[in-house]
């Protein structure tokens, strides 16, 4: 194992762990957690193989004392550092040879984390566990014979019935995925019985639903790299080191070099195993789609091979690089470290490797393992390090992104967007532009085309306007938006509406109480003329425009007026958003969080803007990214609401259950009668609330499937084909909220299959959308 330097101090790492869940120890204790994190670090006096045998004789005489502590920490770091996984069950197996009991209480305690790994559905690290028990059968500490047991009951577990298949396609996945480690020695003693196992988990694959791997792909186009489902091509990776006589070059066996100590040891048999049962509410990691960008032919021919799309070594070094990133995620710095200095990246081009994996899970369905912001600094930080290196092969994957864009999935290419211009911002927005010149003659909902002009959108956002002219070629004039100032009709002497502007103009700048703006605004019926709520509205925003901050003060303090006239009607909300739209139309990022803004301050209603974003005014807009922002921030504003409500019901059930519990006759009998009445009140708001959300999800989808079918039906009376750049977009925006918003989705399957997705009136390539998302967790 390679000694690689993962912090700026020595004691970093020991506290990394420790603020993992290690608890305090006294110095002895901390000493042996610190030998044992650290053993894999040789150094020019000590061998990898010398610090264990002298770990494992230190530990053996500290066992009768701090035997639980030891079976702690080793535990404990089988599911933190999987990259040492063999260095630890190498340990354990020396430990094992020299005290029989010691290496039984360890399989004991692994098994018994195992169960409770499934239970609190941590299945990372109880993936990480079925490994390291698998590579004990190398160490001699388990028999082959119960770890074939033991795998022939997670397989037989994927056979069940009546569960979903997210569940049994995890246990295929974990036994396909512990190959590389067990796989030779049990092709030499147990090759029947491996074979049935490779058999068994070959035609579950072959059985298994697939049509939720259209959702997940971030291409609709399987040129040039086919986008296999993750189970597929693990299936063709262990066959193809099955083929290879299980021989890899990527694991670190070192309990090879102490063959004659361990192969006389005594060894256990694994304790039986039964995982949990399937509840309703369980949860199971989704599926994935493997992601490819390069093959061998993109790299230099100078240069060190990529392996095969289904070489077993591209898998496990895209597991370690995804590992690192996931461990490392919360200092992008030390991330970057970490994989620039990945030992075993010598015989590999590995800043391809890096960056296929950074894309891959930057691009990944529904949602990154990170936070989508966390990819385009840790990418500088890469260009920083290798910068003979990373920088070119950035700009080559960015090419490749372009090139491919226009089979892109639209919440991908949104993903591309963002990342590719705060790229360039950090370079003073130099780039190839002419190489990009197709895009300017491309169709209106090309996705080339749709790409650059968010890009340039972007960049201005990070910039500013005049800058856009200085970078961009002449070529690329007709791209450049407007500039993004306020705009205000009432401006205009001629324009009706203006003296009325001029009115409102003088009470806002004279800070003109709440009262009086609204007097102004009522007919000679009492009620509020729409028209003057729009003027006004206007006004406020011209006003204001100097900066957001300015912009949330005028919101603030005209809160109650704008509160009051917007509840009396839809219409009212409507006219508040076109009056937005006409003002801030050449600056869409105000529009996106002023929307939001409205939304959080409850001037707004959900439900209202969903109906505008689908109006026919603003079809105009569809191609835009921002349209489709603001009606998923909509969503997730509501989501976010009603996932604290339910929140507070469950901490109000809990204190409920405690009073009842402590003490069933309580005489305080009114303050048990207020936590009650609270509690209903909350779980009944909870209840009215998901009901809206559920209503409001059914006019999305409806309004999606409305706009979709109407044009497969125009298409098929035109006699052309209506599998063109727009429906590849409008679809994909469909089913962006799918993807987007599942987990809220699924709970509301059954009354979107009954109340809208039964209808004959949807044409089969819409219900296709739905029947994949379905299929992502049934």
């Amino acid at each position: 194992m390679s000694n690689r330097r993962r912090h700026a101090s020595d004691d970093y790492e020991i506290e990394a762990k420790r603020r993992r869940g290690l608890p305090e120890y006294d110095e002895v204790e901390r000493r042996l957690q610190n030998l044992i994190i650290r053993v894999d670090e040789s150094s020019a006096t000590s061998s990898l193989e010398s610090n264990l045998e002298s770990l494992c004789g230190l530990l053996e005489a500290d066992l009768d004392k701090y035997r639980t502590k030891i079976i702690e920490i080793v535990t404990f770091c089988v599911c933190q550092l999987p990259d040492k996984i063999t260095v630890y069950s190498t340990l354990v197996g020396l430990l094992n040879a020299k005290n029989f009991n010691f290496g039984g209480e360890i399989v004991e305690k692994l098994v018994s984390d195992l169960q409770e790994k499934l239970e609190t559905e941590d299945y990372q690290h109880a993936m990480y566990i079925i490994t390291f028990l698998c590579d004990l059968g190398n160490s001699r500490v388990l028999t082959l014979s119960s770890i074939i047991e033991f795998l022939e009951g997670l397989l037989q577990s994927a056979f069940e019935e009546n569960v979903p298949q997210a569940r049994t396609d995890w246990f295929v996945y974990v036994v396909l995925r512990v190959m590389p480690w067990i796989g030779l020695e049990l092709s030499e003693k147990k090759k029947d019985e491996l074979d049935n196992i490779l058999e068994g988990a070959g035609k579950y694959i072959e059985g298994r639903r697939k049509v939720h791997v259209k959702m997940l792909q971030v291409w609709s186009a399987s040129t040039p790299h086919e986008q296999e489902d993750y189970l597929d091509c693990l299936l063709a990776q262990v066959k193809s080191l099955s083929t290879n006589g299980w021989k890899e070059k990527q694991i670190a066996r070192h309990y090879v070099a102490f063959d004659a100590a361990l192969q006389d040891a005594l060894q256990h048999n694994l304790p039986s195993f039964s995982p949990p049962v399937h509840k309703d509410e369980s949860n199971y990691p989704l599926p994935v789609v493997v992601f490819r960008l390069f093959d061998y032919a993109d790299c230099p021919e100078d240069g060190t091979v990529l392996p095969g799309a289904h070489s077993i070594e591209r898998f496990l070094i895209e597991e370690e690089l995804n590992w690192i990133v996931d461990f490392n995620a919360s200092d992008r710095k030390i991330c970057a470290e970490e994989l620039t200095n990945y030992a075993r990246g010598a015989n590999v081009p590995i800043a391809y490797m890096i960056l296929e994996v950074l894309f891959s899970q930057l691009f990944r369905l529904p949602h990154p393992p990170q936070p989508t912001g966390f990819y385009g600094p840790l990418l500088l930080d890469l260009c920083r390090l290798q910068s003979s290196t990373m920088p070119q092969v950035l700009a080559q994957a960015s090419e490749l992104l372009y090139q491919r864009a226009g089979t892109m999935q639209p919440l991908c290419l949104d993903r591309f967007v963002d990342w590719f211009s705060f790229h360039l911002s950090n370079f003073g927005f130099r780039w190839s532009w002419n190489d990009w010149k197709d895009c300017l003659t491309a169709d209106r909902w090309d996705a080339k085309k749709i790409f650059a002009r968010e890009v340039i959108e972007r960049c201005r956002r990070l910039s500013y306007y005049g800058q856009l002219k200085e970078f961009l070629p002449k070529s690329f004039a007709p791209m450049i938006p407007p500039p993004p100032d306020v705009i205000c009709k009432f401006d205009d002497e001629e324009q009706p509406g203006h003296e009325a502007a001029t009115k409102f103009m003088n009470m806002i700048m004279a800070r003109a109480d709440d009262n009086g703006i609204m007097a102004e605004m009522r007919d000679e019926d009492g009620r509020y003329d729409p028209d003057l709520f729009g003027i006004f509205f206007a006004i406020l925003l011209k006003t204001s425009a100097k900066s957001f901050s300015h912009t949330f003060v005028a919101l603030s303090r005209y809160s109650t007026t704008l509160k009051t006239v917007a509840d009396t009607s839809d219409e009212m909300q409507e006219v508040l958003l076109c009056c937005l739209f006409q003002c801030w139309r050449n600056n869409h990022l105000r529009i996106i969080i002023l929307v939001d803004k409205m939304l959080k301050m409850q001037i707004l209603d959900c439900g209202v803007v969903i109906s505008w974003i689908f109006s026919e005014s603003l079809r105009s807009e569809n191609d835009r990214q921002w349209i489709w922002e603001v009606l998923n921030t909509a969503l997730e504003r509501l989501s976010r609401h009603i996932h604290k409500v339910a929140h507070d019901v469950k901490i109000l059930q809990k204190r409920v259950d405690r009073q009842k519990a402590e003490n069933e006759e309580m005489e305080d009998n009114d303050a048990k009668t207020r936590e009650q009445e609270e509690l209903e009140q909350q779980q009944e708001k909870l209840e009215n609330l998901k009901d809206f959300q559920k209503s409001l999800f059914l006019d999305v989808l409806h309004k999606f499937t409305v706009l979709l079918t109407e044009f497969i039906v125009h298409c098929e009376t035109e006699g052309t084909d209506f599998r063109t750049p727009y429906f590849a977009w409008i679809n994909g925006r469909f089913k962006q909220i799918f993807l987007m918003h599942g987990a809220d989705l699924h709970e509301f399957t059954g009354d979107l299959r009954r109340e809208l997705f039964s209808s004959a009136d949807i044409d089969p390539n819409v219900l296709e959308t739905f029947q994949q998302f379905v299929a992502l967790r049934e």
